[in-house]
Parts: structure tokens; C-alpha cells; sequence
């Protein structure tokens, strides 16, 4: 079978894996941004949320707060976006497209002929430099409980990466079956998760003395040694 009948989103093959959300940005925003200026503001406005979404999480975000802090009046923030909702909704799109031109691309390469600790090291460096670079990314990741707009968005994210990594899996063993493919693809995800806790936990890991990049590597041995086990 060729590589191209095989790529394909795990969902269709299991029913309770996790399904892309369909809200886009046009259904929730009042109006697209024109020119320069106005993509300009709607980023502003965008960046001052992921801000505080880090700094405070969700609850911290409203018209009148995320307004003050970007130094612009809540009108103009109602110029674009209806409510909190859709500055969240328009929040994790934004990062979709990061992720698609960061960490898809890491899980998109072409690993044909390398091991798997060197499998590991090239699809799961460039995904941890992403948490880094962007971090309310981790807020969206981790799908907050009782949100349902940042669940919605931590949906769409893990249904990215969850389908890269089965597509990745087929391309280094192209017989796998799909069971078996989309079990070792959740685990993978899971130790992923797992380093990007770490990540938001990096300053606190340090104080107590810990160094989270040796963690990080301890899971990419762990990664390892599953893919030797389950695809050696």
C-alpha cells in the first residue's frame, strides 16, 4: 500500500478519538481586519489575551481588562470580536496555524532510514522550542476544564498532533495496522503532554533545584525505548 493511502486521521478509525471543531474565526469575529492598521490592532488585541491567559489564566480575560492592558478602548475591541469567546476561539485558530508551521512540520519530515532516538530528537525538539516560544500554547494544550471555548481549541490541537504522529508512525512501518497504530500514537501524545507540563513548570522545577531539560530528555528515552519495543 503506498504511503498515500495511508495517511490519514485516526479519527476514522476510532470512534471516541477526538474530532476537529468546526467554529472558525469568520463566524465569531464582527469583522475581518482591513489593512495593515487593522491586522496590526486584531493582533494586539490577541497577543494582550495570550498574555494574560499565561499570567492569570482565562478568568483574568474580559473586554474591559484585556482593553486597559493593550491600551486601546473597548470599542475597538468590540470592532472585532463579539466577546471573550471569540477572542478565545480566534486565540487557539491563531495557534493552530503556528502549530501547523512549527510542530506539523517537525512531525511531517522525512525520517526514512534514521533510528528512533533520532527519530525522536528531530520531530520532539522542535515541539519543545515551540512550548517555549509560545506559552499560553500550554494553556490551550492542556483543554481547561469547564471551558468550553479552550477545549474547543485544545480539541483542534490534539487532533493536529494526534494525526501527525499516527501518519508519522505509518511512514516508518507502513503495515501497521490501524489499531495499533493509533494505541502507539495516544502514548506518544501522552509523553508529549507530559514534557509540556514540565515546560510550565520549568521555573518552580528549578528553584527546588530540578532541570527540566533532563527531564525532558529522561521522556525522549522513554519515547525510545517504546518505539523500539512496539516497532523494533
Amino acid at each position: 500500500m503506498s504511503k498515500s493511502s495511508h495517511s490519514q486521521s485516526p479519527s476514522n478509525k476510532a470512534p471516541n478519538s477526538p474530532v476537529s471543531c468546526d467554529d472558525s474565526i469568520s463566524q465569531k469575529t464582527r469583522r475581518h481586519p482591513s489593512g495593515k492598521r487593522g491586522q496590526q490592532r486584531r493582533d494586539l488585541i490577541l497577543d494582550t489575551a495570550a498574555d494574560l491567559l499565561v499570567e492569570a489564566g482565562v478568568e483574568a480575560i474580559n473586554t474591559n481588562v484585556l482593553a486597559e492592558r493593550a491600551g486601546i478602548s473597548v470599542g475597538s475591541v468590540y470592532q472585532y470580536f463579539s466577546n471573550k469567546e471569540a477572542i478565545l476561539t480566534a486565540l487557539g485558530e491563531r495557534y493552530i496555524q503556528q502549530l501547523s508551521n512549527n510542530i506539523i512540520t517537525a512531525l511531517q519530515q522525512d525520517v526514512s532510514g534514521l533510528d528512533f532516538a533520532t527519530i525522536v530528537s528531530r520531530v520532539i525538539d522542535p515541539m519543545v522550542a515551540f512550548e517555549r516560544q509560545y506559552p499560553a500554547f500550554r494553556h490551550l494544550n492542556a483543554g481547561q476544564e469547564g471551558q468550553i471555548t479552550l477545549a474547543q481549541a485544545a480539541q483542534r490541537v490534539e487532533q493536529e498532533i494526534l494525526t501527525n504522529i499516527y501518519n508519522l508512525l505509518l511512514r516508518v512501518r507502513p503495515h501497521l495496522s490501524p489499531i495499533q497504530g493509533l494505541q502507539i500514537a495516544r502514548v506518544m501524545k501522552a509523553l508529549y503532554k507530559g514534557m509540556s507540563y514540565l515546560i510550565g513548570q520549568e521555573q518552580e522545577i528549578h528553584i527546588q533545584g530540578g532541570d527540566v531539560n533532563s527531564l525532558i530528555a529522561d521522556l525522549k528515552r522513554m519515547m525510545t525505548e517504546y518505539l523500539e519495543k512496539n516497532l523494533g
